[in-house]
Formats: C-alpha cells, structure tokens, sequence
C-alpha cells in the first residue's frame, strides 16, 4: 500500500509546488487607486479580470490588469472591495480598509 501511496505522490509533483494569486492596492494621485496582481512565485498577471465591488456584490467598475499588471480605477465613494480573478482556481480580494500608502 505504501508503493502505491509513493507511486501517486510522484505523479502529482505539481501539487508541492502550488502558488496564490497576490492583489497590492494602493492609493494613488487624483483620487485613484493603483492594484498590482502578481503569482506568490513572482509571475505576473497580466490581462486578469479585476473588478471593484460593493459589499452587496454590485460591480462598481471592472477591467484587466496591463501587461505590467498594474490596473487603475477612480476611488469609488463609500465601501468596497477589489477582486482579481485568473478565471479558474485563483482569486485575491483587497478590502477598501486595506488600501493603505
């Protein structure tokens, strides 16, 4: 039973070497928000969907990370949160709170 536990641990190598999805908001000039998406093993994330959203699930703006992965949006008024999505498995979120210099 053990081989067979090895044998199918050696079939799954890129189980071990998993990454997340990373979202950095910060704020930027002109009310604006700057976010960066990036993969925990440096990979960019480049032509993601990202989209702003009121706690109630309403999409307040969208778009795609640039090709250096940085998206910018007007500051929405009240409460929000940024999520970034791959489109599969990998998702990040930024709490309007946590949009910090």
């Amino acid at each position: 039973m053990a081989s067979v536990l090895f044998v199918g641990a050696l079939a799954l190598p890129g189980v071990s070497f998993a990454h997340s999805l990373l979202l950095n908001c910060r704020p930027a000039a002109d009310n604006m928000v700057q976010c960066k998406g990036e993969f925990s093993d440096g990979s960019d994330a480049a032509g993601m969907a990202i989209a702003v959203k009121a706690y109630d699930e309403r999409v307040l703006a969208k778009g795609t990370l640039g090709g250096d992965s940085i998206w910018r949006f007007a500051k929405p008024a009240g409460e929000y949160f940024v999520r970034l999505e791959d489109g599969g498995e990998h998702s990040a979120e930024v709490d309007h709170t946590d949009v910090k210099p």
